[in-house]
């Protein structure tokens, strides 16, 4: 079977689109076993951390079980398994690869196929320089591969070895991300978008989830954005008015106490792309967890006992000693005391000190 130009052409572009296909490289696979008349096509992706990918035309039910199997093989003595002795970009038989005389390659033939019926094979590892691998297989019941068949597979080496790359890069860039997603939903923060009458033009999805579930703020069926504390809505109506006649403005507005949020009113970037044209931004930030289990990781992080650190939280958030023993049911004596003890455990020198150290520890992100 004569290669045709833009059949291969078709492939490589086939497998660039791939890396950013979930699962990857489907309809790569599919045009490859087509092209080779092959009974089945698979491909093994291995990161540079060992974690473990595959993808089969046609799928088997069995797939994830290989893996975990050849990856608990992977961590033990590699050397005596066929796929990590195979050269780079090279194509190899099924009989080039698996020994029928040796009973743990033969096991490892079942895994690594997949089906018992397959006699004939086409196999190629390749490597991308950050240590992502991938092995590429293809599979009869009845008849050889043509040479014709090998060499097309071998013409795609070094476009697998890019694809490898593209891919553990990708995946970086997701487990990145994905964490990074993940600290900005624990600091509880979003933004919205706002035009001159309140409407919500866009937010963060963080933002989102606080509009749908906090009872503090709320989405009009007009679109506006409501608080529900009238004087934070009467700072809101106010700022929008100063920015549509064109002022520089910046606004705090306390939104909820339990657990605390504050919103900050300011001008939008001046250069927001596309058609948006907001007349303020509004930034959210508060507390995800409770004051209670805020106290709790205080006291767990600093060594204070639980009172001191439900006075910690009080304190980090800018009420007085005397508004704090009221709230905690203690005298301004023992309120005093213990916010020395505070101090004095966390190494700080004040209530200053003490609200940037709180805000800057870990406990933010519980």
């Amino acid at each position: 079977m004569s290669i045709i130009l833009s059949e291969e052409h078709d492939l490589i572009a086939a497998l660039h689109r791939g890396t950013l296909g979930a699962p990857p490289w489907e309809d790569f696979l599919e045009q490859l076993r087509r092209r080779t008349a092959a009974d089945y096509a698979s491909l093994f992706f291995q990161g540079e951390h060992d974690w473990l990918q595959s993808v089969r035309i046609p799928a088997l039910n069995r797939t994830s079980d290989a893996i975990n199997e050849i990856h608990q093989w992977d961590s033990g003595d590699t050397k005596t398994l066929p796929h990590n002795t195979m050269r780079l970009n090279r194509v190899y038989s099924l009989d080039e690869l698996i020994d029928s005389n040796n009973p743990l390659q033969n096991r490892f033939k079942a895994l690594f196929v997949q089906d018992e019926n397959i006699r004939f094979a086409r196999n190629m590892r390749v490597a991308e320089p950050n240590g992502g691998q991938i092995w590429i297989s293809l599979g009869r019941e009845k008849s050889d591969f043509s040479a014709s068949d090998g060499a097309l597979l071998g013409s795609l080496s070094n476009h697998l070895a890019i694809a490898a790359g593209t891919h553990s890069e990708l995946e970086r860039q997701r487990l990145k991300a994905g964490i990074s997603a993940d600290a900005i939903m624990r600091l509880n923060f979003g933004w919205l978008l706002l035009d001159a009458s309140g409407r919500i033009i866009d937010m963060s999805e963080q933002a989102e989830v606080l509009v749908q579930e906090a009872q503090t703020l709320r989405k009009s069926p007009d679109g506006r954005l409501i608080t529900e504390r009238s004087d934070a809505q009467g700072i809101l109506h106010k700022f929008l008015k100063m920015r549509q006649a064109g002022e520089n403005a910046v606004r705090t507005v306390h939104l909820s106490d339990e657990p605390w949020l504050d919103m900050l009113l300011t001008n939008p970037p001046a250069d927001l792309p596309g058609a948006l044209q907001p007349v303020a931004i509004a930034f959210v930030h508060g507390e995800r967890s409770s004051s209670v289990d805020r106290s709790q990781h205080l006291a767990n992080l600093f060594g204070l006992s639980l009172q001191e650190a439900r006075l910690a939280v009080h304190i980090s958030r800018g009420v007085t000693i005397r508004e704090a023993a009221m709230l905690l049911g203690l005298t301004l004596e023992t309120t005093r005391l213990y916010s020395k003890r505070i101090y004095a455990k966390t190494g700080t020198r004040g209530q200053a000190d003490l609200v940037r150290l709180i805000l800057a520890s870990i406990v933010a992100l519980a």
